[in-house]
């Protein structure tokens, strides 16, 4: 037989995907548009109510599993039990998407302590937490995906997001060095860094400053969640078989520096 088409590449039918920070934004356009494709879906989140509503949805739109897990990235124990309750009720996970972020606009000096602590806690921690978490069952398995999230912060270009940008550039370097130590048994790891998405979380700040920010980006507009969830069903895929430790910008042609 010869190469599989870019269809066949992109079925994710008996794969099971499960989205940190699933509830809302990029991580639900993500839980749908792995789910369209076939995936079994477990959406991870510490807004647990949300997090049942955005997993019926997706299951009664797409007529697939789809499971709730409440999960605070930020807590090793969390992650180990979100690992345990989707093997146990929807199998071995294959794609793990760490999505979970959380920021707030301050200069740093206006900042506290406990707040570095939240901040990295969900952003790095939450990305550590879960990949160790997941890993073992896929170096047994000789086979998984991890897929992580940067953000256009972490090239240290957005005053007030000092602590938020270190800790994705942690992610940004964990996962080229992760890749380089698990892709001998099979496994793929990549980073996805959006720019400035329109999501509840950015609702208010868009609509104030959406012209201003827009100038910030090539294509002169916001981006949606949609076209990240794009990029991330992409390196999930079959189709990127042979990338790996590499950082995807999504971000509309950043400009401003």
């Amino acid at each position: 037989m010869g190469q599989p088409t870019i269809r066949e590449q992109f079925n994710f039918e008996n794969t099971v995907v499960c989205v940190t920070g699933g509830a809302g934004g990029i991580g639900t356009a993500i839980g749908e548009l792995v789910a369209s494709l076939g995936a079994d879906v477990a959406v991870a989140d510490i807004a647990i109510e949300s997090a049942r509503k955005t997993a019926r949805d997706i299951a009664e739109t797409y007529g697939v599993e789809a499971i709730a897990v409440e999960t605070d990235v930020s807590s090793y124990d969390d992650a180990q039990h979100m690992v345990k309750t989707v093997e146990a009720e929807l199998g071995a996970i294959d794609v793990l998407v760490n999505n979970a972020g959380i920021a707030d606009n301050k200069r740093f000096v206006d900042t506290e302590p406990d707040e570095w602590d939240t901040w990295i806690g969900v952003a790095q921690y939450g990305t550590l937490n879960c990949t160790h978490a997941v890993l073992p069952s896929m170096l047994e398995r000789g086979d998984g995906v991890l897929v992580n999230f940067a953000s256009g912060s972490y090239r240290g270009n957005d005053p007030q997001l000092s602590v938020y940008g270190a800790a994705k550039a942690a992610n940004v370097s964990f996962t080229k060095t992760l890749a380089k130590e698990v892709g001998r048994d099979g496994i793929r790891v990549n980073c996805v860094s959006p720019g400035t998405v329109r999501t509840p979380a950015t609702e208010e700040w868009v609509e104030n400053h959406e012209e201003t920010i827009a100038e910030s980006y090539a294509l002169r507009r916001i981006g949606e969640p949609e076209e990240v969830a794009n990029a991330v069903a992409f390196l999930a895929s079959d189709a990127a078989s042979w990338v790996t430790g590499e950082v995807v910008h999504v971000d509309g042609g950043y400009i401003r520096r």
